[in-house]
């Protein structure tokens, strides 16, 4: 019995130790560091790894964005139609672009919170800063080419039965 307290005991100090070294130790101390782990000099991510370099590029923020502005894991951070000629003009969204592109090359097709593509987000910034006013609470969706998708599947099985229908008659 007493052994297994001494082991124990032995367990905690070995934890204890390293948890200090933990706290003292610096690893993200140094520009070689930041260098090495930067988002986007990872290539073939594994997927902890792509959300972990989606999160160091949102870490990069600008003083040309006010917080409220600051492109979070939420989604669209919601720019108000009197605030637009500040956003787009100031600098804030060529900042969340470039987020955004960092985001894009990281992983494709990430989803934020509130179910946006990243270029769901790049289109309503784009569109906004056109025409100079931004869709209350929501972004605006990209035209959705699923109609082009159904009318070329379309073509095929209209082709396929004129195909089989000339074939058969042609065969007789």
């Amino acid at each position: 019995m007493e052994k297994s307290w001494s082991c124990r005991g032995g367990v905690w100090l070995f934890c204890g130790i390293f948890m200090l070294s933990l706290l003292i130790c610096r690893t993200n101390a140094d520009e070689a560091y930041d260098e090495k782990y930067h988002p986007l000099k990872n290539v073939n991510l594994s997927p902890f790894m792509q959300y972990l370099s989606i999160y160091q590029c949102m870490l990069n923020v600008s003083d040309k964005c006010q917080s409220e502005y600051t492109l979070t894991e939420k989604g669209w951070p919601n720019v108000t139609n009197s605030d637009a000629n500040t956003f787009c003009n100031q600098g804030c969204a060529n900042h969340t672009m470039d987020v955004l592109e960092c985001i894009f090359l990281v992983k494709q097709d990430y989803k934020f919170g509130d179910k946006n593509s990243v270029q769901d987000l790049n289109y309503t910034i784009r569109q906004g800063c056109i025409y100079g006013s931004f869709p209350p609470n929501a972004t605006i969706k990209l035209p959705s080419s699923a109609m082009r998708v159904s009318g070329r599947a379309g073509f095929g099985v209209v082709f396929s039965v004129v195909s089989a229908v000339l074939m058969a008659y042609f065969h007789m």
